[in-house]
């Protein structure tokens, strides 16, 4: 009976990914293309950032390279704390992410660990505190996809309405204190897979149903392709990645109103798993033509790599524009370089 179930939803799923691309056709054509090197122009209004600025040393360096903004998970720790206090001094800007890390639960693959059973109350407490102890930071994301199953605890569990409340209490509570910061919604929906894209598209729609534009100065997506490299590589049917970008961000435009950060987007440089067909060359290339696809739509505003520094271990999926330890840079981080270098904002 549950496979039965998970066939006919996934069938729902892709279904309504259909009808979307068709409901998006029939009405207005979005704009945008699968840009090339050759395309790519030389000056940018967005903002071009990255994910998890880790210790000092990759902080310094990542400043003195001039890349300045950063994105980061919350913790009510001291350690925490004194980092984005110090790095802050030193110019660096924070996207702080509001999230299970700020309620000190601990959600997992296979269901949550530890501090599972936070309520409403317990996050507006943590959304306060954070506020409190971090005065430098002025930009906050309400939660980390919360619609995925691995990061689901306490009360965020799936529920759109849940996650209104979420936000509508962060939102009111950030701007009592910080009238002019900016509050970022959505957590990262997602831009592919095509079911997994449906399936968010459907439960943030529901959210902004209950009145989230009053309390969402900006939205932010995620854009990951593994195991494609390549705009122009078919993902699903004869619809090809960078299609699916365009198509995606053309919905969440036409939905919101609202400004669109991309506050997740890379490739991996290694073969973490069999099967996959990554290299630090193809790793650049695609940064090119992902950041100019985004550069290329006037309403995305901010574009954060994931990630800087790449992990310890060989084993695992490697993101990074940073070699681990070395801080050797890979090609792409050449290629953050030029945008990051051309931006007007």
């Amino acid at each position: 009976m549950k496979t039965k179930i998970a066939i006919v939803t996934l069938s729902l799923l892709v279904l309504v990914a259909i009808a979307l691309f068709v409901f998006m056709g029939v009405n207005r054509a979005p704009t945008g293309d699968t840009t090339t090197l050759q395309q790519v122009p030389h000056s940018f209004s967005q903002r071009f950032c990255v994910n998890g600025p880790g210790n000092g040393t990759v902080t310094d360096f990542a400043l003195k390279n001039g890349i300045n903004c950063f994105r980061t998970d919350i913790f009510l720790s001291s350690n925490e704390i004194s980092s984005i206090s110090n790095g802050t001094k030193k110019g660096a800007q924070y996207l702080g992410i509001l999230d299970y890390n700020t309620v000190g639960a601990q959600p997992s693959g296979n269901g949550c660990v530890s501090g599972c059973n936070w309520t409403l109350a317990d996050w507006n407490a943590s959304v306060a505190n954070a506020i409190r102890d971090y005065p430098d930071v002025n930009e906050w994301e309400i939660y980390n996809e919360p619609l995925a199953s691995i990061f689901i605890s306490g009360y965020d569990n799936g529920s759109a309405l849940n996650y209104f409340n979420m936000i509508k209490g962060a939102y009111t509570i950030i701007k009592s204190k910080e009238p002019n910061s900016t509050v970022v919604c959505f957590g990262g929906a997602m831009m592919y897979p095509v079911q997994s894209a449906a399936a968010d598209y459907q439960f943030y729609k529901a959210v902004w149903q209950y009145g989230a534009s009053r309390y969402c100065d900006a939205i932010s997506l995620h854009a990951y392709s593994l195991p494609y490299y390549d705009l122009n590589q078919s993902v699903y049917g004869n619809v090809t990645l960078g299609q699916l970008y365009n198509y995606t961000l053309f919905m969440y435009e036409n939905m919101t109103g609202k400004p669109i950060w991309i506050t997740e987007t890379g490739i991996t440089s290694n073969n973490w798993v069999q099967g996959l067909n990554m290299s630090q060359q193809k790793q650049a290339s695609f940064l090119m033509q992902d950041f100019g696809l985004f550069a290329s739509h006037p309403y995305v505003k901010r574009v954060y790599w994931f990630n800087l520094q790449g992990p310890a271990s060989g084993n695992t999926p490697d993101y990074g524009l940073l070699n681990a330890g070395t801080l050797q840079p890979k090609p792409a981080f050449g290629a953050f370089l030029y945008f990051s270098r051309n931006s007007l904002s």
